[in-house]
């Protein structure tokens, strides 16, 4: 039996994927295509999940897309946001409200 595709990847040089739904810690998060990782911590629906390690200084790759620059190493399977990423479509810090 095949597991339930809980997160989306667009293209193969995605190095995040989305969760379509909360993802438990230690989860499996699979893809439509058959990727499957272990969640290093709970993903809420709608946010990213690292589907390799990606290095400090990398671009966050969405959708094809670079969203962002990684501030800090990002291990597989762990949360891809605000706190480990600068935006790319944010300018400052006056830009972004928390």
């Amino acid at each position: 039996m095949s597991a339930m595709v809980n997160m989306i990847v667009l293209d193969g040089d995605d190095n995040v994927g989305i969760a379509l739904r909360d993802i438990a810690a230690n989860e499996q998060a699979c893809d439509a295509r058959g990727l499957q990782l272990t969640a290093g911590e709970r993903i809420v629906q709608g946010h990213k999940i690292a589907l390799r390690d990606i290095a400090a200084g990398e671009r966050v790759i969405r959708f094809t897309m670079a969203v962002g620059i990684t501030t800090a190493a990002i291990p597989r399977g762990r949360l891809v946001h605000v706190h480990n990423v600068k935006s790319q479509y944010l300018n400052n810090d006056e830009d972004h409200y928390e």
